[in-house]
């Protein structure tokens, strides 16, 4: 019997705050896609870590642009726990939100990545392999760009 009112206490719960407050957020098609094409690659035992997806808005469209850090997914019990990663670096892929729903704005790897602000632009650092910058593997580099409204564009220096 106590688990029927565990029940009621829940629907009326759902029906003081909608149902909507049980619901976990929608995720856009495209994103989903992604994870799917992840699983997919490690066989179906993929797991995502929290940092996995981001969102920031680029375009300043009001929207949600995602970054998507493959370093943050793992393969379970497969030959390699990250087929996404190697010397390069690790994939990042940002999905930016369009009239028609969301489309790949920037997909490569990358060694690290962080966000910071200029003239009230998000701007994305990337630390990358030095063969992306004309020099040796172990020589790295860092890039800053920003959404120029087509596109992402080297940004000044801070």
């Amino acid at each position: 019997m106590g688990s029927w009112r565990s029940l009621a206490l829940v629907l009326s719960f759902a029906a003081q705050f909608g149902a909507g407050a049980l619901a976990q957020p929608a995720v856009p098609a495209e994103i989903a896609k992604v994870r799917a094409e992840i699983r997919d690659t490690c066989g179906g035992r993929a797991t995502f870590k929290p940092g996995f997806q981001r969102t920031v808005d680029f375009n300043g469209d009001g929207q949600p642009d995602y970054l998507l850090d493959y370093s943050q997914s793992e393969c379970v019990g497969g030959m390699s726990t990250n087929p996404f990663c190697g010397s390069a670096g690790c994939t990042l892929d940002i999905l930016m939100s369009s009239s028609g729903g969301y489309r790949q704005a920037y997909g490569s790897n990358v060694q690290g990545w962080s966000l910071a602000q200029t003239g009230g632009k998000s701007v994305l650092v990337l630390s990358l392999h030095g063969s992306a910058c004309g020099r040796s593997g172990h020589m790295g580099c860092q890039r800053r760009l920003v959404w120029n409204g087509d596109k992402f564009v080297a940004a000044g220096r801070r």
